[in-house]
């Protein structure tokens, strides 16, 4: 194979992608490529801390298992704010962070979904993925790979990089023809 590799479902955008955040359809209807591109779209924001467009797809009820919060349910998107903010705040939050010894990350991440499957969920939808129903779970293997963002560290020094692997499974919901992600397990 030449040239360079891209993931059908690659983090970074390419070039021509939607300039809106938000995940919209004129019929109300969504089909299962929305769901994984909505999906897409939030990972990617997730991979630059890019609030803004994780904030415009994410309902104001989000709710989520996720290692960080201990097995606690995490209700509300606070929780998930807070890292937004650590890891790549805007200027005058790095003025902030700076003289709290918080050291933000200038790791350059790419996440990918393997294998998402969509299952939808409401509203008599058939397994064909042709969207009538109200809501949609999609589940999938995550990977995230990072090159390691100390300058210090040997393994950058000799191109090191670091990749996690974790399952993850999150609900879309169709809110007034809106995709909208309302809840996500993490594990």
């Amino acid at each position: 194979m030449s040239g360079k590799w891209r993931s059908r479902y690659a983090a970074q955008p390419e070039e021509g992608d939607e300039q809106t955040n938000s995940v919209m359809s004129s019929s109300g209807k969504f089909t299962t490529a929305d769901v994984i591109a909505a999906n897409q779209k939030l990972l990617n924001a997730i991979s630059r801390c890019d609030y803004e467009t994780y904030n415009d797809l994410c309902a104001n009820d989000l709710t989520a298992f996720e290692p960080e919060s201990n097995g606690m349910l995490i209700s509300g998107k606070s929780f998930h704010k807070f890292y937004f903010d650590l890891y790549g705040g805007d200027q005058e939050d790095a003025a902030t962070s700076a003289s709290n010894n918080v050291t933000r990350s200038t790791t350059q991440t790419n996440i990918t979904m393997s294998n998402p499957h969509v299952r939808w969920l409401g509203g008599g939808c058939c397994s064909d993925g042709c969207g009538d129903g109200s809501a949609a779970v999609i589940s999938y293997v995550r990977m995230d790979q990072s090159v390691l963002d100390s300058s210090n560290d040997e393994k950058k020094k000799k191109g090191g990089s670091v990749t996690r692997l974790c399952s993850e499974t999150r609900v879309w919901e169709n809110r007034d023809g809106r995709l909208v992600h309302v809840h996500f397990h993490k594990s």
